[in-house]
């Protein structure tokens, strides 16, 4: 008889948290679960660690040379067999009721995918958390476009609507869907979950919201919004490519190329911030902000987004950028 859901752990580098994570995953309340560790050729304790918990018989373990984050989520799901299939990153942790809630709720509603709330915990350890705003708790075809996809995409800033994040952690599928996906390379795409999601979404009869935080996301600001990047906005310009040929595979880019544009200049301000945390010195800054504003879908944001949604500085920081004024921006961030 197949488990009622498969729990998919990539594994890199988390020695410190493996044990944490593994461990709520055996005390959920539904016990009619497989959890696959997939050690992504990890250079520490972790595949050691992993091996541990085969004791317990509900644990299945990989090990595989270092592929990134999508290539050990594509390893696991080669090996699931449950009929619902989530994931959880080796630095988080989950509520004891997490999988039995979202798969109650996903049989009950007969959705393709259920979606639940989650915390944030900092490197202190404070909680913080994030809840859907607004949000139907049962979400048909119109309405996963309406308040799923095109968030992901960009906020419609005329219509004072908030961007949502892509998550595949907080999401429980049902098996037929994503049985024979495979993740993109974070290699090759920034804030690679967003593709996922968009892929799966708009696959979807029916998706479901769980409003309850059960997912605890281990968030440390300094890998973000402290720390040098190179070439991140290689990967922001790939996304952007790729969300706009999905707005025009799905018929919605005419309609809908404002909250590109939106997520392109949002991109593109963070790329020349980034750059500025290099300490690159100011000619390497130069010559970085040069590059940023000639790659071609945030030079075709920062042209076509509308003036009128922004607040003045914001409005500067464009007009800098269409007319290329580096030096200025520099000093302006």
């Amino acid at each position: 008889m197949n488990p009622k859901v498969s729990i998919i752990v990539p594994v890199y580098k988390t020695k410190d948290t493996i044990k944490e994570c593994v461990d709520s995953l055996l005390s959920q309340t539904i016990k009619q679960i497989e959890v696959i560790l997939v050690d992504d050729g990890s250079p520490d304790e972790s595949g050691r660690i992993c091996n541990e918990f085969c004791r317990d018989k509900r644990v299945k373990v990989i090990h595989k040379e270092n592929g990134g984050l999508s290539s050990a989520r594509n390893a696991g799901l080669k090996l699931a067999t449950g009929d619902y299939i989530g994931f959880v990153d080796s630095d988080d942790y989950v509520h004891p009721e997490m999988f039995e809630k979202l798969y109650n709720r996903i049989i009950r509603d007969r959705s393709d995918i259920c979606i639940c709330s989650h915390y944030t915990v900092d490197k202190s350890d404070n909680i913080s958390e994030h809840f859907f705003k607004n949000i139907p708790e049962i979400l048909d075809k119109d309405k996963i476009l309406n308040y799923l996809i095109l968030p992901l995409i960009g906020a419609d800033k005329e219509r004072n609507e908030s961007e949502i994040e892509g998550f595949v952690v907080r999401n429980l599928y049902r098996r037929e869907l994503i049985r024979e996906y495979e993740f993109k390379s974070e290699r090759q795409y920034f804030a690679e979950d967003i593709v996922s999601d968009l892929e799966l979404y708009i696959k979807c009869k029916q998706i479901s919201i769980l409003n309850e935080c059960l997912y605890y996301y281990r968030y440390n600001g300094e890998s973000l919004s402290n720390c040098y990047r190179p070439r991140v906005y290689v990967l922001l310009n790939n996304l952007l490519k790729w969300e706009e040929e999905y707005l025009n595979k799905h018929n919605l880019f005419t309609k809908e190329k404002g909250r590109l544009y939106t997520t392109g200049v949002k991109f593109t301000l963070f790329s020349i911030q980034n750059a500025k945390k290099g300490k690159l010195g100011k000619k390497k800054e130069i010559e970085e902000a040069k590059d940023i504003l000639n790659h071609d879908m945030l030079k075709k944001s920062v042209h076509n987004v509308k003036l009128s949604i922004y607040n003045l500085k914001m409005k500067v920081f464009i007009l800098l950028c269409r007319f290329k004024c580096v030096r200025l921006l520099i000093r302006l961030l």
